[in-house]
């Protein structure tokens, strides 16, 4: 759950505009030069309680059929089409504040996409809030969800959420239909955003973030390094900016839109959901004839980093890279990289030790390598016939299998038969993955 306090309207010193450092560290406004996004690339924030304000004049979708008032979205927690919460509970400023935020974060990073604007809830009869609006935005259109907040497992005593009595994140068992409708969406061909975050204390594993239908976004400090508030996720693909807690330094925070026409700073991996989806809105405005799982593969392999860590994933989102693939970057690619390949001995055992690049943007989940005592590409005999076949001579002498991500560069290990005592050694790379026909490099490295 993301933090905010209540300020003017005015900007504090150091920060220049609303979301100021975290635009410029997912090098926004360069892509901007490329693309604003699209209008055919519809954005739903799935939040708590909106409220307007005028940084979004412009930005809202418009339903081209409305059917009962859901002109700009739908408050599926109380039925109505008043985006404006107006709730009197002790956090209603909090939510419509969060809910105005996100929407600000969307509207600056990918300002000619439509932003459909949808409310959950927490109350025990809003338990289906979160799925029907999940298929809400689905059926209309959207190509991108963002939801900030995951939904809570309910005490079935009280319905007060688990959250708040003290237990952990857990599989929310009383609400399988939001599993189904995020599988659903997923299906469909939208990504939906979620940020992983300590919260209070709690750990970040939860089946909201880490559902494979979800891209699971780190939080970042100002510096460009992981957040105080940042906690370790095995399935964080990338990160986009989060802010930092506990520190009374205003630019430490993400400064935006609030609930009350005023700006709020925020810090949580909420945020970092929002900035998420709108570098996807960029890229799926840029590329719209690839797949949401292209898409996702874009994002996560164009992000600023080395390699994959449990805070960042790939690493920081870069807009920019996003939307400027060569289009031979957009198709899959491997070359090994004869120079940084060798074979060595290894305590008796002869290894190759072989780099390969994906020269591609797509991951290669399942690359074969395979090693010969010769070029597999020509045939060692010419005397060979159909009728009397000569005995193997050109052999693999090793094989693995290993995951080529891409744009980035593997290294292989092989353990070499003893076969392999020949002049030469070869290596041939070849994709098992589905769509990769014909993408393979061969390269003697001995």
């Amino acid at each position: 759950m993301a933090i905010a306090e209540k300020q003017s309207g005015v900007l504090p010193e150091g920060v220049r505009e609303p979301y100021d450092w975290a635009l410029d560290q997912m090098r926004i406004p360069e892509a901007h030069a490329i693309t604003q996004g699209s209008p055919d690339v519809i954005v739903a924030v799935i939040d708590l309680g909106y409220r307007f304000h005028p940084d979004h004049e412009g930005h809202l979708w418009v339903n081209p059929r409305p059917t009962r008032g859901d002109i700009h979205g739908w408050d599926f927690a109380e039925e109505d089409a008043t985006l404006e919460y107006e709730g009197m509970r002790s956090d209603a400023t909090y939510q419509r504040g969060h809910h105005a935020f996100v929407v600000g974060e969307v509207a600056v990073t990918a300002p000619k996409c439509p932003i459909m604007v949808l409310r959950v809830g927490y109350e025990p009869h809003h338990q289906k809030s979160w799925p029907r609006a999940i298929r809400y935005a689905v059926d209309h259109g959207a190509k991108v969800l963002i939801m900030p907040h995951g939904y809570i497992t309910l005490d079935h005593t009280d319905g007060v959420p688990l959250f708040y009595k003290g237990t952990d994140f857990n599989y929310p068992y009383d609400n399988i239909g939001l599993i189904e409708a995020m599988d659903y969406a997923y299906q469909s061909g939208s990504l939906i955003f979620k940020g992983t975050a300590d919260n209070r204390g709690r750990r970040v594993a939860t089946v909201n973030a880490g559902l494979d239908s979800v891209f699971a976004v780190g939080s970042t400090n100002r510096h460009g390094r992981a957040a105080n508030i940042a906690a370790s996720a095995d399935y964080a693909e990338a990160a986009t900016p989060g802010g930092e807690r506990h520190t009374d330094d205003p630019t430490d925070s993400i400064w935006g839109t609030g609930g009350d026409h005023d700006y709020i700073p925020f810090q949580g991996g909420c945020m970092a959901s929002a900035f998420g989806g709108g570098v996807a809105a960029l890229a799926f405005s840029q590329y719209p004839h690839l797949s949401n799982r292209e898409i996702r593969e874009i994002l996560r392999n164009t992000s600023q980093g080395t390699g994959w860590d449990p805070l960042l994933g790939h690493g920081i989102f870069d807009a920019y890279r996003a939307v400027s693939l060569k289009p031979e970057e957009l198709s899959p690619g491997l070359r090994i990289d004869r120079e940084a390949s060798q074979v060595r001995h290894e305590n008796g055992q002869l290894v190759a030790e072989i780099v390969v690049e994906n020269t591609g943007v797509y991951d290669v989940s399942r690359m074969l390598t395979v090693a010969f005592n010769g070029d597999p590409k020509t045939a060692p005999d010419s005397g060979g016939t159909r009728e009397e076949a000569n005995i193997l001579i050109r052999r693999q002498i090793g094989h693995c299998i290993a995951v080529a991500t891409g744009l980035e560069r593997v290294r292989v290990s092989l353990e070499l038969d003893g076969d392999a005592q020949s002049d030469e050694v070869w290596v041939q790379v070849n994709p098992l993955d589905l769509g990769m026909a014909g993408v393979y490099d061969s390269a003697r490295i001995f």
